[in-house]
């Protein structure tokens, strides 16, 4: 039986999560402040080859992303983020920062500049991998 860890984002750290579904899986991303990132799949109990990917993100990104975050506390207290889906089909994106969480950046960010900021920085690092 292989037994398989999710690497855990230290402190300080952002961690990007996307929840994944019935048709497609989840993923982590650990985003470290000096701009190292590791993307890992969450495997489904049928995929236990996950390969976990690293990359170093450019530092303009890097800094808007930790700039956003710090702008957007308290990041579970930011409106927009909330939409309807398919219980089964469907998945959401958050970023976990300093014990806070966004709500679900998948989501219209409903005219909040802040979420909108956080929804843009998500998206480029996840493209990036």
């Amino acid at each position: 039986m292989m037994l398989y860890t999710l690497p855990l984002a230290a402190a300080g750290d952002a961690l990007i999560v996307s929840s994944g579904s019935t048709n497609s899986p989840g993923f982590r991303i650990v985003v470290e402040r000096s701009g190292s990132a590791i993307y890992t799949p969450v495997p489904r109990k049928s995929d236990t080859q996950a390969k976990s990917r690293s990359l170093k993100l450019p530092a303009a990104l890097v800094k808007r992303l930790y700039s956003d975050l710090d702008a957007g506390k308290p990041l579970a207290e930011l409106r927009g983020g909330h939409c309807m889906k398919s219980a089964s089909f469907g998945s959401s994106l958050t970023i976990e920062f300093e014990g806070d969480k966004t709500p679900d950046l998948s989501c219209p960010d409903q005219g909040n500049p802040r979420l909108q900021a956080l929804i843009q920085d998500a998206s480029e690092i996840v493209k990036l991998f």
